[in-house]
């Protein structure tokens, strides 16, 4: 239908409101499905656009436009406005034509809906005539076709994806860097694809990714750049997806580089979700070897995974945005050593403040992700160095002290667990000293000590280098749930 044939009808006050509309309307797949959100349960649903929502805000709308008309406007007018939106147009009488000679197309009711004048009054004279034509007409509902399906391919810049952890833009490609940290979209349709890079060094990285929950690629990225087939269906759905970095910050980097979908609307964010949660810790926290036969299984990318770490699962417990900031053999004052000097070539302090220590010094924007809730699981490498010895302890303790401050600089509204125990707890006494002496100190009472059971390998056997195993993370999530749940009152 042409906007010419259209005006031929109308007065000059409805044409002018008209083109206004018509200049304002964007083609359907420019749309975004604006209903695409997360429930506040544990699962995740996709509501298209003819869900319950929109039918309210359509409600609502209608019923805002039809209440208290000006003085103006007579009652006749307001039956008009009703059969403008409600009729087709059949037959046009010959004195709204511009020539009286051409009869025009049949206009449908869906024309109407778009071209109708909610600012502009209409004169008595033109209410006469509206109601001689349109009520003598018969109502026919508007059809509706479904939206196209078109292929597109998108950055994963934050317009299109929502990033999850501490990620960042590098020359277009979005860079996964540490345990857990990733990206995630929303969209409808029938195919999509993801081609992702990686930095390929010795240990290569582990990824997965996830369509409506379920695992669809588990894989290690062996080159440089490779794309992968990850939804095709008959016909269009509603998908989210979710593409998680499995191995830790210390080794390799994986690249979001482009997304390639067959759509409606193309990809969107998923929204943010009401709970926010960050873990900081070592090797424990990044699933180091939890994929392991046993203890004896040397470690390796391909059996460390993140998704599999108590912090993981309390996380989705919770049904909470988790951030990661965690690396094997890390510590607070002395990471990993086998030696009589402390080893402070990388600790937790100066890794912390930045968005990628393997990739980038530049310091993390904290305000960007504020979490309502921090878990500390640091000291099993200090006591690699402390082993007992009160002196090299009233170190270790002094710099847990001044994390503590640092953690809470940057987070000021984020309750804190400090915990320890699963591989051993021989430094928590030292950590609730300094957490009780900065409580003192400071006022802030929103900071507490746990303690984790320690792991039974003979019952649940043995990650990578005697680490906990899958049934031990299990353990400790089902310790750590409950006494947050108390704390927080979630």
């Amino acid at each position: 239908m042409q906007v010419k044939k259209i005006a031929a009808l109308l007065p000059a006050s409805i044409v002018l409101s008209a083109a206004m509309l018509f200049s304002a309307c964007r083609p359907v797949e420019e749309r975004p499905p604006e209903l695409i959100y997360y429930a506040e349960t544990m699962e995740r649903f996709f509501f298209p656009e003819d869900s319950t929502e929109a039918e309210a805000e359509t409600d609502t709308v209608t019923e805002t436009e039809t209440e208290a008309p000006p003085e103006t406007e007579t009652e006749t007018e307001t039956e008009i406005e009703t059969e403008i939106i409600t009729s087709t147009v059949t037959e046009v009488p010959e004195e709204y034509s511009e020539t009286g000679t051409e009869e025009p197309d049949v206009i449908s009711a869906e024309v109407y809906q778009e071209i109708y004048p909610t600012t502009e009054a209409v004169s008595e004279t033109a209410a006469e005539t509206y109601t001689e034509v349109y009520t003598e007409t018969e109502t026919v509902p508007a059809e509706t076709e479904p939206p196209q399906l078109y292929q597109a391919s998108f950055t994963a810049d934050s317009s299109y994806v929502k990033p999850l952890g501490r990620t960042f833009m590098k020359d277009g490609v979005r860079i996964l860097s540490h345990t857990c940290s990733g990206v995630e979209f929303a969209f409808r349709g029938n195919y999509a694809d993801i081609t992702l890079t990686s930095n390929c060094k010795t240990s290569k990285a582990r990824a997965a990714i996830y369509v409506n929950g379920k695992m669809v690629k588990d894989t290690m990225l062996n080159n440089s750049e490779e794309t992968f087939h990850i939804f095709d269906s008959d016909e269009a759905e509603n998908c989210i997806v979710s593409v998680v970095k499995l191995s830790e910050a210390a080794y390799s980097n994986i690249g979001v580089k482009s997304i390639n979908v067959n759509s409606e609307f193309g990809i969107i964010p998923t929204p943010e979700r009401t709970r926010k949660i960050e873990f900081i810790g070592d090797s424990i926290t990044c699933g180091y070897g939890v994929d392991a036969a046993d203890q004896y299984e040397a470690f390796a990318t391909t059996n460390e995974n993140g998704e599999k770490t108590y912090a993981a699962i309390t996380g989705k417990y919770f049904n909470a945005e988790y951030n990661v900031v965690s690396w094997s053999g890390i510590g607070v004052y002395s990471s990993y050593t086998e030696g009589s000097k402390p080893n402070q070539s990388f600790l937790m302090p100066s890794v912390y403040e930045k968005t990628a220590a393997n990739e980038r010094t530049e310091k993390w924007n904290f305000s960007q992700w504020q979490p309502d809730l921090i878990v500390i699981n640091l000291g099993t490498n200090d006591n690699t160095w402390t082993k007992g010895i009160q002196e090299r302890v009233d170190l270790f303790g002094s710099a847990y002290y001044d994390f503590i401050k640092q953690v809470r600089a940057v987070n000021p509204d984020a309750y804190i667990i400090c915990s320890l125990g699963v591989m051993g707890s021989k430094l928590l006494p030292e950590i609730k000293e300094q957490v009780e002496a900065y409580s003192r100190d400071t006022g802030d009472n929103r900071i507490t000590t746990f303690e984790f059971d320690y792991r039974d390998g003979k019952a649940d056997g043995f990650g990578a280098g005697f680490h906990p195993s899958a049934k031990t993370h299990q353990k400790m999530a089902d310790k750590l749930i409950p006494f947050i749940s108390e704390i927080m009152g979630w």
